[in-house]
């Protein structure tokens, strides 16, 4: 699929996702469908590859994620009007984070509260400095204590960080759910599903 209007669809969405993104190094978007659906606004679907996204307070090192149709206002686009979505769809994939890139996260002003619920559950009220991760287990780092072993455990799509008596559950969007983690040293990849509103457009 190809022509000028395809460039111009091309270029909102990528325009959109640095808007909604403080920090983004590498984007690569493909889109799917014929241009005549296009040019009704419909596309088959989206595929994304991104690296180094800082998105709502989280350091991501890779982003990969596919989407189910879209319907979107090919007309405001083509009048140089920002993207607007007719209504929600699915995206499915995963994201990979690093030890800094969580570390970084937990530091954020969003999360102070979690980063402080976190000090009082899981490390008797020490404050965290770094996390470690390894291929069975994060470890909790903090200056006055041995680090603490905690699983990361997926349930009902949540996910959460459990020791050997207690267990905090980590903040997220209720939109995202969980399907899959994977543990190895030094990365942690999840994977999932989530739902773009077109209030997250706007």
């Amino acid at each position: 699929m190809s022509g000028p209007a395809l460039g111009v669809i091309s270029q909102a969405i990528k325009l959109w996702l640095k808007s909604i993104c403080s920090q983004l190094q590498h984007l690569d978007l493909k889109l799917q469908g014929s241009l005549w659906r296009l040019l009704q606004g419909h596309l088959a679907g989206a595929t994304v590859r991104a690296r180094g996204v800082v998105f709502q307070d989280l350091a991501l090192e890779q982003v990969e994620l596919s989407s189910e149709p879209i319907d979107l206002d090919v007309g405001a686009l083509l009048k140089g009007q920002p993207l607007q979505l007719r209504q929600s769809f699915s995206v499915r994939g995963w994201v990979q984070f690093s030890e800094s890139g969580l570390t970084g996260c937990l530091q954020s002003p969003a999360l102070a509260e979690f980063r402080a619920e976190l000090s009082d559950v899981l490390l008797c009220g020490q404050p965290l400095q770094h996390l470690e991760i390894q291929a069975d287990k994060v470890l909790l780092h903090c200056a006055l204590a041995a680090p603490v072993p905690c699983q990361c455990v997926l349930e009902n799509g949540k996910l959460s960080l459990r020791d050997q008596e207690k267990t905090l559950v980590v903040p997220m969007d209720p939109a995202i759910t969980l399907e899959q983690l994977e543990l190895q040293a030094a990365q942690l990849t999840l994977r999932g599903q989530s739902v773009v509103s077109p209030e997250a457009a706007a």
